[in-house]
C-alpha cells in the first residue's frame, strides 16, 4: 500500500485511517451514498450505544458504571452526551405540560392581594419555563456539586472526583429517563393528577439513586454502604437547601425591584 497525503492534516500515512488525526483515507465526493452511510451510522450508534446504555442503567446500574470506570466502554453512549440528550428531551416534553393550571392549585397568597398574586404567579411561571428550557445546562452545572457530595461521601473507596462526575452522569441519565416518562404522564392526564403523581415520581427518582449507589458498592459491607448513602443524601439536601435559599432571595429582590410585589 502506497503512502498517501491526508486531506485533513496533510501528513503522510498508510492504511484506511490517518494515524495523525484519525480521518478516513477514502474521502469521495459527497453524494446519496454518503448520506446513506451517515444515516446508518447514526441509527446504529443510537441503537447500540444509547439504547444499550439506558437498558443497562435500568437492569444493572452499579455493574454498568463500575465496568465503564474500569475500561469496558466501547458499547456505551458517552456519559456527558447522555445527560445532554436526555435533559434536552426531558426539557422539551416538560415544556409542553400546562404548568400554569397546576400552579394555580398552590397557595401563594400569604400577605398578597389578587393583583400581586397574579404578578407573582406570572413571574414564577416564567422561571419554571426557563428552568425547563435550559434543563441540559442545569443538569451539567449541577454535576460538579453532586459529584463533590458523592466524592466526599465515598472518598474512602477510591474513586476520584472526575470518576464521580462520570458516576453521576449515568445516575442523572437514569433519573432523566424516568423524568421523561413522568412528563409524558403529565401530558396525558389532567393537571389535578399532577400533584398526586409528582409525590410518587419523586419517591421513585429518590429510590433510583439509592439503588444505583447501593449496586455500585454492593461488594462493600452493607451497613457501611447505607451509612455513606445517608451522608450523600444529607449533603445533597444541604446543597439543594442552600441553592433554594439563594434562588428565593434573588427572586424576591427581582420582584421588589420591578414592583411586582
Amino acid at each position: 500500500m502506497q503512502p498517501e497525503l491526508c486531506k485533513n492534516c496533510h501528513e503522510v500515512h498508510q492504511g484506511n485511517f490517518c494515524n495523525h488525526c484519525g480521518q478516513k483515507t477514502k474521502t469521495a465526493r459527497l453524494d446519496w451514498h454518503y448520506i446513506k452511510d451517515e444515516a446508518n451510522y447514526t441509527f446504529l450508534h443510537f441503537n447500540k450505544g444509547f439504547l444499550y446504555t439506558v437498558r443497562e442503567l435500568f437492569t444493572r446500574p452499579g455493574d454498568t458504571i463500575r465496568e465503564f470506570l474500569e475500561g469496558k466502554r466501547v458499547r456505551h453512549y458517552k456519559p456527558l452526551l447522555l445527560v445532554f440528550v436526555l435533559a434536552g428531551l426531558n426539557g422539551l416534553i416538560a415544556s409542553q405540560v400546562n404548568m400554569k393550571e397546576a400552579l394555580t392549585q398552590m397557595d401563594f397568597g400569604n400577605g398578597m392581594n389578587k393583583a400581586q398574586q397574579a404578578a407573582f404567579m406570572n413571574e414564577y411561571l416564567k422561571c419554571v419555563k426557563w428552568f425547563f428550557g435550559h434543563w441540559s445546562l442545569i443538569e451539567v452545572l449541577a454535576l460538579p456539586l453532586v459529584s463533590f457530595a458523592s466524592w466526599l461521601s465515598f472518598k474512602k473507596w477510591g474513586y476520584n472526583f472526575i470518576e464521580n462526575i462520570i458516576i453521576n452522569c449515568f445516575a442523572a441519565g437514569q433519573r432523566l429517563v424516568f423524568s421523561i416518562f413522568s412528563s409524558a404522564i403529565y401530558l396525558i392526564f389532567p393537571s389535578s393528577f399532577m400533584s398526586k403523581f409528582s409525590v410518587f415520581a419523586s419517591l421513585i427518582t429518590f429510590g433510583l439513586t439509592i439503588w444505583t449507589y447501593a449496586d455500585l458498592y454492593k461488594h462493600k459491607e452493607g451497613s457501611a454502604v447505607m451509612l455513606r448513602i445517608a451522608l450523600f443524601i444529607f449533603l445533597l439536601f444541604v446543597i439543594a437547601l442552600l441553592l433554594l435559599v439563594i434562588f428565593s432571595i434573588i427572586f424576591v429582590i427581582y420582584l421588589k425591584k420591578t414592583g411586582k410585589i
